[in-house]
């Protein structure tokens, strides 16, 4: 894989935004609209991943959908984060 560098810019009401180039974009298969997830790592450095999803269906009554919500909210996420942090956790337990 080749290095690029992006410039860091600033919209008018102090937004910071960088354009990847197309090379780069046609290298890594990603085009625009795609859903990246930035991930803090060690040394200021980010790593940027695509998102990529699945539809899992899951039936909760009302019972456990208000206590997996609940657990969400005290964890300081949205009820998708909490569900896509826990099955990730249960996915690396079981490998």
């Amino acid at each position: 894989m080749n290095k690029y560098e992006v410039q860091i810019k600033e919209t008018a009401d102090g937004e910071l935004f960088f354009n990847l180039p197309e090379e780069l974009m046609r290298e890594l298969e990603w085009k625009e609209g795609d859903e990246l997830k930035f991930i803090e790592k060690e040394n200021r450095q980010i790593q940027i991943k695509k998102v990529k999803y699945e539809t899992i269906e899951l039936d909760f009554d009302d019972d456990e959908l208000f206590k997996y919500m609940k657990l969400a909210h005290e964890n300081n996420m949205s009820f998708n984060e909490w569900i896509e942090h826990s099955l990730k956790e249960i996915i690396e337990q079981n490998k």
